[in-house]
């Protein structure tokens, strides 16, 4: 295998979408991130975080990504997730206003997309 090279089994997209994190912390107590995606590939994602202390390796996680809409229609991605890196020296979003660190998870379930009727919610 030659250096550098990518032994990645799906491509990775250097996007940002809007994320939901839900989790419980160490101790077993629920809690929610809103944050944005670094990349995403269909094995796994990136994602920015303040809170590293919260994030710990083989870390179970629901993610929501949100998908930009187009009108009334919006689209979102649902996957369970485990965490698999946690870069706190990470600069990728210093400065950005969106992290501090860098937190990487494995996809442990396909994702799932749904759509969301903007509109439905409206009239609710």
């Amino acid at each position: 295998m030659e250096s550098g090279s990518e032994r990645r089994e799906f491509k990775r997209f250097n996007i940002e979408f809007l994320t939901e994190i839900a989790t419980e912390d160490s101790e077993g107590k629920e809690w929610y991130e809103k944050t944005v995606s670094k990349d995403i590939s269909g094995g796994g994602a990136c994602f920015a975080t303040r809170r590293t202390e919260r994030y710990f390796l083989g870390q179970e996680l629901e993610m929501t990504f949100y998908l930009p809409g187009a009108g009334s229609v919006h689209a979102r991605m649902k996957a369970r997730a485990r965490v698999v890196r946690i870069d706190k020296d990470s600069d990728t979003f210093n400065g950005t206003g969106h992290g501090d660190a860098e937190v990487a998870v494995q996809f442990d379930s396909l994702l799932n997309f749904e759509r969301v009727d903007t509109k439905q919610k409206e009239q609710a």
